[in-house]
């Protein structure tokens, strides 16, 4: 108390002594000056004390928050790594269904070929005893219900995709409902510490004008108005960006469409060159015959083209992921086709053209460690990327693709490279 006293009797002189000309105050006059000037410190305690509550419930808020950002963003990140999972599951799955239908198929004409009925009473009549006869009896009955087996693992395997389907559709909207609350509690975060630091320069600039030091402490202000400023920039920058970079791809998309159009026109009399690469386009196209079509040439489907691919389900891959930005870029792909290295066998599954000819508007397919012109693609996922245009006077292709790797996850990253040694998905 002794302090506040002498301070106060030391600010009041000097206030005296640079507004007033020197003169010698009556007592009651000075008393009741020091008494203002008592009144005027009391009050700015009670504002720093207030100012400091405040300062104090921001930073439990802020620390309230940042804790739900992180709990968020290992949610998505597990999340994600679920949809991973489901993909590669239901890629797999369909691929087994288009092999099992076909082995289904092809006992189905046997039987109408053969005639099954006859074949049976045929092994009995022609049975040398008895026993023989029973013994035949019972070994149809098992092919007969082994067939069984298999056309009920078929429902069951069915049966399993459509489950799987519910469940990463359900594991996609969620990814996109926490997305969207990450952004909020990150732009709440910047904006509460933004008036924060706005707080507490006033906080210390109304003690510095206490104590005669306002310059340093209005600095301060200015700095955390001017960071307060900053951020809302910032935030108004990114939004910007954002619908730029939109618009930009939707312009990308239009030119793109047009060039393939043009290219189509203008190659449509070569259609039929194949690159000069031979081996190695052979060599993708066994690849592809073993990832998914059975022994096929790569043109068809080996299970009839009867699978259901779910193209119109929408985009279902993970953001930032390859397989989402060709998605996004072709929405003809299939919504379930698994990792990148599983496009093409899921593709020929569900009954779209795969083979080794490169041409615009395509989907280009790379396997697991698979070189790409200057880099490799992922040793266990592959990669996959949309064919933007194809020159054949010297067999390259432009593609445009995206992923983690990139500086713009999210696409689109351009790069041109040598057309041959890869599989191709065609609309």
């Amino acid at each position: 108390m002794k302090k506040s006293l002498l301070s106060a009797l030391m600010v009041c002189s000097l206030t005296l002594t640079a507004v007033a000309a020197p003169s010698v105050a009556a007592a009651d006059s000075f008393d009741q000056k020091i008494e203002q000037q008592d009144q005027k410190i009391n009050d700015l305690k009670g504002q720093q004390a207030d100012a400091q509550a405040q300062i104090d419930a921001l930073e439990a808020e802020i620390a309230d928050v940042t804790a739900k950002v992180n709990d968020l963003e290992a949610k998505q990140e597990k999340l994600s790594n679920d949809t991973v999972k489901l993909q590669d599951t239901i890629a797999k799955l369909k691929v087994r269904i288009a092999k099992r239908e076909e082995a289904i198929k092809k006992q189905a004409r046997d039987v109408q070929v053969n005639g099954q009925s006859t074949n049976f009473i045929d092994a009995v009549l022609d049975a040398d005893s008895l026993t023989d006869a029973i013994g035949r009896v019972q070994a149809m009955t098992t092919i007969v219900n082994a067939n069984n087996d298999l056309v009920e693992q078929q429902k069951q395997d069915q049966e399993e995709v459509e489950k799987n389907i519910k469940e990463n559709e359900a594991k996609i909207a969620e990814i996109a409902e926490n997305q969207s609350q990450l952004q909020d509690q990150k732009d709440s975060i910047a904006s509460k510490q933004a008036n924060l630091n706005v707080l507490k320069a006033d906080l210390a600039a109304e003690q510095a004008t206490a104590e005669n030091d306002k310059a340093d402490l209005k600095k301060q202000k200015a700095e955390a108005e001017a960071e307060q400023k900053r951020v809302a920039e910032e935030q108004k920058r990114a939004a910007e960006e954002r619908a730029a970079a939109e618009a930009k791809s939707q312009a990308n998309e239009k030119a793109a469409q047009e060039a393939a159009a043009a290219e189509v026109s203008t190659n449509t009399p070569a259609k039929t060159t194949t690159p000069s690469n031979d081996s190695a386009d052979t060599s993708s196209e066994e690849a592809t015959s073993e990832s998914g079509n059975s022994g096929s040439t790569g043109n068809t489907n080996p299970g009839g083209g009867n699978g259901v691919d779910h193209s119109s389900s929408g985009n279902m891959y993970s953001y930032g992921q390859c397989t989402w930005y060709v998605k996004d870029r072709a929405p003809w792909a299939g919504t379930y086709w698994g990792n990148g290295a599983q496009w093409g066998g899921s593709a020929a599954a569900d009954g779209y053209t795969v083979n080794s000819t490169p041409a615009a508007g395509t989907i280009v397919v790379f396997g697991a460690g698979q070189q790409i012109g200057d880099w490799t693609a992922d040793g266990t996922y592959g990669h996959v990327a949309y064919v933007e245009s194809y020159n054949a006077s010297n067999n390259t292709i432009t593609i445009s693709q995206g992923g983690m790797g990139f500086s713009t996850p999210g696409g689109p990253n351009i790069q041109t490279l040598s057309a041959s040694g890869y599989t191709y998905i065609h609309r």
